[in-house]
C-alpha cells in the first residue's frame, strides 16, 4: 500500500535506544526520526505510518542543537554503518548513557546510573575488522535499512590500513561477480586476514596476491556460502594487549575497537577479587580475551565457547601466556547449564551475542549454590535488561553499571553490569 507523503514540523524530545529521535505529532502519535538531536525543530516527511507510531525522514533542520557537527564521511546517511556522526563525541557518550539507563529502567525497573564511562581514545579509524558487500559492480556497505550496496572508497571509522585495501580489491573483483562479500581483519601486529564469501570456488595466486596487497597479509580463505573451502597462507594473526598475547584465527572473534580492547579487559578484571580460592566461569569466552588475564587472580578458570576455532586459539593462548589453571570447552553456552555444576563457580562472566541468554541457561545458573557474582557484558541493552530481570527474580541485585564505548559514531552501546547474590 502506498504511503501518503505527509510533511510536518516537529520538536525532537529525546534520542532513544537505536539512535533515532522521538517526537509526538499533533494527534499524539509517536514519531521516530534518524539523524536528529534533542530540542531540534525539524521538518520531516513521514514514510512509514503505523497504527501506534510512525517513522519519518528529516528534510530540513530548522533549529539546531549546539552539539550538532559536520559529519566526517561523505556517505553519511546513505551508508547504514553510522548514525551518530552528526553529533560531537562528548554528546554521543551522554546520549548513549541516557539510552542505556532508560532501557534498564523501562524493562528491568532499575533506576541505576552508569557510574563510569570509558570513551574510545580514537573516535575514528578504530575498527580492526569490516565486512564489505559486493554486487558485481559496487563494493561497500549496505544502505540503511536496505540490501542495496553503497559503493565506497574508504570508511572513516575503519583502520587506515584496511582502507588502503579497498581500491585494490575493487580492481581485483572485476569479472568476479560470484564473490559476494569480503571480510578483512587487521591485527595490532600489522598482519591481516582476508575472507572471500563466494557462490563458486575459484583459484587464487596467493603469493602474487599477497605481494601486491596494500597491507601485510597472513592468509586468505575462500568460503562458499560461509563454508570454508580453502585457505592460503598462515590462518591466524597475533594480538598484543597489555602484557598478553592472543592468537586469533580466521574463524575466531576478537573485539573490533583496537583502542578499547585493553580497557575492556581492565574494566572486567577490576570486578574480580584477587583470591586464590575463587573459581570463575567465562561463558562465550572467545579466544580467552578475559579468561586468561582473570586466571592470574584466582584459583581456577573455565571457559565455554561454541566456536571450535576459538577454543583451539584459547587453549594455545593459555600456553603462550603461561597460564596453567584454566580449561576451555567447546560447548553451546545456552546448553551448558548442567555442565556448570561440575565446577561450582563463585563468579560467572557472560558476554553473549545480541540475543542474550536463554531462559533455560539462566534457570540453571540460579540453581548454582556456589555462585555469588555475575559480570554481564552486553552489546544490546534490551536483552541485558530482560536477563537482569530474571537474575533479580532469582536473588541477584544489580550493583554496578559501566559503559565502554566500543562503537563511536554509532548508536551501539557496550555495557558491563555487575550483579551480586543477596
Amino acid at each position: 500500500m502506498e504511503i501518503k507523503i505527509i510533511m510536518t514540523k516537529i520538536i525532537i524530545q529525546k534520542i532513544v535506544f537505536g539512535g533515532k529521535g522521538l517526537s509526538k505529532l499533533e494527534d499524539g502519535k509517536t514519531c521516530f526520526v534518524p539523524y536528529v538531536l534533542p530540542n531540534e525543530e525539524v521538518e520531516i516527511e513521514i514514510n512509514k505510518d503505523k497504527k501506534n507510531f510512525c517513522e519519518a525522514t528529516p528534510k530540513k533542520i530548522l533549529k539546531l542543537n549546539k552539539y550538532r557537527i559536520a559529519p566526517t564521511c561523505k556517505y553519511y546517511t546513505i551508508c547504514g554503518g553510522c548514525d551518530f556522526q552528526h553529533i560531537s563525541y562528548e554528546y554521543q557518550l551522554k546520549l548513549k548513557k541516557e539510552a542505556l539507563e532508560e532501557t534498564l529502567n523501562r524493562i528491568a525497573k532499575e533506576n541505576i546510573q552508569v557510574e563510569k564511562i570509558i570513551p574510545s581514545s580514537g573516535e575514528l579509524f578504530y575498527r580492526n575488522k569490516i565486512q564489505l558487500k559486493y554486487n558485481g559492480e559496487k563494493l561497500g556497505f549496505f544502505k540503511a535499512e536496505s540490501n542495496e550496496v553503497v559503493d565506497i572508497e574508504s570508511c572513516p571509522i575503519t583502520d587506515e590500513g584496511i582502507n588502503k585495501a579497498i581500491n585494490f580489491l575493487k580492481k581485483f573483483l572485476k569479472n568476479k561477480n560470484f564473490i559476494k562479500e569480503i571480510h578483512i581483519y587487521k591485527s595490532s601486529t600489522e598482519k591481516a586476514l582476508l575472507k572471500f564469501i563466494t557462490d563458486e570456488y575459484f583459484e587464487l595466486n596467493f603469493e602474487d596476491f599477497k605481494e601486491n596487497f596494500p597491507i601485510n597479509l597472513s592468509a586468505v580463505a575462500i568460503y562458499k556460502k560461509h563454508k570454508k573451502l580453502k585457505t592460503y597462507g598462515t590462518p591466524f594473526v597475533f594480538e598484543k594487549v597489555n602484557q598478553y598475547t592472543f592468537r586469533v584465527s580466521i574463524d575466531s572473534f576478537f573485539q573490533v575497537n583496537k583502542y578499547q580492547i585493553g580497557n575492556f579487559i581492565n574494566e572486567v578484571l577490576e570486578e574480580i577479587p584477587e583470591d586464590k580460592s575463587l573459581i570463575v566461569g567465562d561463558l562465550f569466552c572467545g579466544v580467552g580475551t578475559l579468561s586468561i588475564p582473570i586466571a592470574k587472580k584466582v584459583k581456577k578458570v573455565f571457559g565455554i565457547e561454541i566456536s571450535k576455532s576459538a577454543v583451539k586459539d584459547a587453549k594455545y593462548n593459555a600456553r603462550i601466556n603461561s597460564i596453567d589453571n584454566i580449561n576451555f570447552y567447546e560447548i553451546i553456552a545456552d546448553k551448558a547449564g548442567d555442565f556448570l555444576f561440575g565446577f561450582n563457580p563463585d563468579i560467572l562472566i557472560f558476554d553473549p551475542p545480541r540475543t542474550g541468554l536463554s531462559k533455560k541457561l539462566i534457570k540453571k545458573v540460579l540453581e548454582l549454590k556456589s555462585l555469588r557474582k555475575v559480570i554481564y557484558v552486553s552489546c544490546y541493552p534490551p536483552t541485558l535488561a530482560r536477563d537482569i530481570t530474571l537474575l533479580k527474580e532469582g536473588g541477584f541485585k544489580l550493583e554496578k553499571l559501566k559503559m565502554i564505548d566500543m562503537f563511536p559514531q554509532t548508536h551501539h552501546i557496550e555495557a558491563i553490569a555487575v550483579l551480586n547474590k543477596l
